[in-house]
């Protein structure tokens, strides 16, 4: 496989309204000003680059696109989705259309799961290839990343409907499991997810400058 190919797509989905949170999560701040959406990004970068790779990093974003897009390191490439109101699925198939057409697959994850270490995006782009399919487990329950190999992304984009991202198309298919809750002290989990300012305080984060 040559550098081009092997070179990982990585897909952060960062469009969502934020109903319940108040606000784009896009726009979360930990308390040192560092924005959720920058350290995601950071970590997705440090996961290609442990394993001497030039990652593709690609961030959906849709709403507060220019205050979001100032968030997102240099180099990365940004990608809008203006039907963000139409659900998840709208956001992963704008991704994956823009995974460049060398790569042999892409690895896929959601903004708002402040817990994944980089090394969990690591273990999910050692698993990419053409043909393949699988996702990091915690404490053996399925969760993000997703790898996603070239071959799925056609049926990926076809079966994504709604807030139905990717677990039509998985259900379908043999997934391999990558077990990630090794990487975590025990009083982090990799499904945490913030979609209130209750669980967005809980991790130190806060929107807009106002803390919990």
């Amino acid at each position: 496989m040559s550098e081009a190919s092997r070179a990982p797509g990585l897909i952060l989905l960062a469009a969502g309204n934020g109903t319940r949170m108040g606000g784009p999560k896009a726009l979360l701040r930990y308390a040192d000003g560092t924005s959720l959406l920058t350290r995601q990004v950071e970590r997705m970068t440090a996961a290609a680059e442990s394993r001497g790779l030039s990652a593709s990093i690609i961030v959906v974003l849709g709403p507060a696109l220019a205050e979001a897009s100032r968030l997102v390191p240099a180099g990365v490439r940004i990608v809008e989705n203006p039907n963000h109101t139409d659900g998840l699925s709208t956001s992963l198939n704008a991704g994956l259309r823009a995974v460049p057409h060398t790569t042999s697959g892409a690895v896929v994850s959601l903004l708002d799961l402040p817990d994944i270490p980089a090394e969990a995006y690591g273990r999910l782009v050692d698993a990419i290839n053409p043909d393949a399919l699988a996702r990091a487990h915690w404490h053996s329950r399925p969760g993000h990343p997703v790898a996603i190999g070239r071959e799925y992304f056609a049926e990926a984009i076809d079966s994504a409907s709604g807030d139905e991202g990717l677990r039509v198309m998985l259900r379908r298919h043999e997934v391999s499991d990558i077990e990630c809750a090794d990487l975590l002290p025990p009083e982090l989990d990799g499904h945490f997810d913030v979609d209130t300012p209750e669980a967005a305080a809980r991790r130190g984060l806060h929107l807009n400058g106002i803390h919990s």
